[in-house]
């Protein structure tokens, strides 16, 4: 009777011993592998010396991201999960030290305009034709297509221009005149005017971003919350000069979406 005693406190000791084991080993699993590899992913952070902040507009260095794992219940929309993803890239806010990098934190499609570049809006007067399912980010495709100028007849001579030149005492021939030649920039052949021009905003007639639906854009452009009027194109400052020349002289965009 007492062998049998004993030989079933051996085995329950055996057993609390097992279940102790199984315990310490199941949350050491747990904190050491399954909360850090399976519930947790890898995201950008940002690292600041000092408790300070980035002002808006600074170009990120390399010394300032650092990869850290956060669980995926804390990890919010757009989050930015590589390092190559926002090097030299341009903030849009202020950032303090630990902040985790999201796509609207950082201008990761180089939407803001450089020293030398400007964002120019198109007047929907001057399309020819657009797509409907135009979108910020997207890069466009423009061509130069003929129409009708205000200020021009249909042989192209310019009554207005005619008329200053003359009460200048320059010569005027008409149409072909070599001062009228003189002013208008060259109108290239059927090419390409600008190309992988990137789309800032793009606008409804009432000044409303054009999204997929009142959620964003997350359904493959099959609808949208509506009609494109307006797009915002980045430009250098120049190849903004230019086409606002050729606008002057009444020539129409046709912008074509190629991203």
């Amino acid at each position: 009777m007492s062998s049998q005693r004993g030989h079933l406190l051996k085995r329950n000791y055996i057993f609390a011993f097992l279940i102790l084991t199984t315990g310490f080993g199941g949350l050491l699993g747990y904190d050491l592998y399954f909360k850090p590899y399976v519930l947790s992913q890898t995201v950008v952070k940002i690292k600041v010396d000092g408790g300070g902040f980035l002002p808006k507009n600074y170009e990120l260095k390399p010394g300032d991201l650092y990869l850290d794992s956060v669980q995926t219940k804390d990890i919010p929309a757009g989050v930015i999960r590589s390092l190559n993803q926002v090097e030299r890239k341009i903030t849009n806010v202020n950032l303090t030290d630990g902040s985790i990098l999201t796509e609207s934190l950082i201008d990761v499609s180089n939407l803001e305009p450089q020293q030398d570049e400007g964002i120019f809006p198109i007047p929907k007067e001057a399309i020819y034709a657009i797509n409907g399912s135009l979108r910020s980010r997207d890069k466009v495709d423009i061509y130069l297509v003929e129409g009708d100028s205000p200020v021009k007849d249909r042989t192209g001579y310019s009554p207005a221009a005619g008329a200053a030149d003359a009460s200048a005492g320059v010569k005027v021939s008409g149409p072909a005149s070599a001062v009228e030649e003189e002013i208008q920039p060259a109108l290239p052949g059927r090419k390409v005017f600008l190309s992988g021009v990137t789309v800032n905003y793009v606008r409804t007639e009432d000044n409303n971003d054009v999204l997929d639906s009142e959620n964003g854009n997350n359904n493959n452009r099959f609808t949208s919350t509506g009609k494109v009027a307006t797009p915002e194109l980045k430009l250098k400052k120049s190849d903004g000069e230019l086409l606002g020349a050729f606008l002057e002289q009444g020539k129409k965009l046709w912008i074509v979406r190629v991203e």
